[in-house]
């Protein structure tokens, strides 16, 4: 029973990731970490869904670890210049982070240390937490900040949700009888050999046609996620290890001490902070309509920027549609209406405009 109330969120998860991974584009910025199968596939016994459920459970037991991830996105979206008349250097950098390949170095001691650098092709961005003390660097503008915690509430390291292995966590979390869970051929990635986990949704109302999880035949360890569009054969989204060591890291790797001639600015967080009025305000809050696979968000006027819709880079990404204008993905639509609000989901836009009304 245990399980089964486990299995039973799922789908909603997933419908609130994905949009999570877009939606933030149009509205403000994303951090995204960035795949990868050998052609060998491994002799392991067989096992069922359920038991490679149980071995992911495993997982909790794994120590630390020290990888290289790769993220591979062919979502379909627009370039943006990032110079030039007209041009958005922010929104150009976020998408460019969700699109094409991106390489990270993942180190993780415990469940209060992780340091993740996320490998551009001229700069390094890190996030960097060791317990209640996380550090944000971006070396390209030799800027740094320090969130640190006190009392019950702790920081967490931004970005650390794109891993493989806490991705297919969140994901297999909320897994419902909307979805079937099969097992496919094992593969190996990163030498290891993996069982491969298959989410399918059961209904057509979702722009998804499944989820491909490799998780590790020894420790249990998430070690790639792909999502496929529906009605094709390779992943729209990639997140995977080329390297894994579950060597715990050295307690050094997660201390950070910024350039001395470093933009440097602290934030501190504390057990008695709340919630602004706009966030505890129930007229912001976003709602969910639909089920499952076919959630849909909806995010009120009160909660989106006024000027959003009127964005040049915006109406670049866009295009007119009933009632507003939409950003298509392959994985993910977003809708804006002309009142303000902003509706995403793995869904069809067609659902999205019935949600507006």
């Amino acid at each position: 029973m245990t399980r089964r109330r486990t299995l039973d969120r799922m789908p909603h998860r997933l419908v609130r990731w994905l949009p999570a991974v877009l939606a933030p584009i149009v509205v403000a910025g994303v951090v995204a970490v960035p795949l990868v199968a050998a052609a060998t596939v491994p002799d392991l016994p067989p096992k069922t869904a359920q038991q490679v459920l149980q071995l992911v459970a495993k997982a909790k037991d794994v120590r630390g670890f020290t990888g290289t991830v790769r993220q591979v996105s062919d979502l379909g979206l627009p370039s943006i210049p990032s110079t030039g008349a007209g041009s958005d250097t922010d929104t150009a950098s976020a998408l460019d982070l969700i699109s094409g390949t991106h390489t990270a170095r993942v180190e993780v001691a415990g469940s209060s240390k992780a340091r993740i650098a996320v490998l551009d092709s001229s700069a390094e961005r890190d996030v960097v937490r060791d317990g209640s003390s996380v550090w944000l660097w971006d070396s390209e503008k030799n800027s740094a900040t320090h969130i640190t915690a006190s009392g019950a509430r702790a920081p967490e390291a931004q970005g650390s949700t794109t891993t493989p292995a806490a991705l297919a966590e969140e994901l297999l979390a909320k897994v419902d009888g909307s979805t079937a869970v099969t097992v496919d051929t094992a593969q190996q990635i990163a030498d290891r050999d993996a069982y491969t986990l298959v989410l399918t949704p059961r209904t057509s109302a979702t722009t998804i046609g499944s989820v491909r999880i490799a998780v590790d035949a020894g420790t249990g360890l998430p070690l790639d996620v792909q999502v496929i569009a529906r009605g094709a054969s390779s992943p729209a989204f990639e997140t995977g290890f080329t390297d894994i060591s579950y060597t715990v890291p050295a307690a050094s790797r997660f201390a950070f001490t910024p350039p001395s001639d470093a933009k440097v600015s602290t934030k501190t967080l504390s057990a008695t902070d709340r919630p602004t009025s706009r966030e505890a305000s129930p007229d912001a809050k976003p709602a969910v309509s639909g089920s499952g696979w076919a959630s849909v968000v909806t995010v009120p006027s009160s909660a989106v920027p006024s000027d959003l819709a009127a964005n040049a880079t915006v109406r670049r990404l866009t295009t007119a549609a009933a009632g507003g204008r939409v950003l298509h993905t392959a994985l993910v639509n977003v809708l804006l209406t002309d009142d303000g609000r902003v509706l995403a989901g793995a869904v069809p836009v067609s659902s999205l405009e019935s949600a507006a009304g």
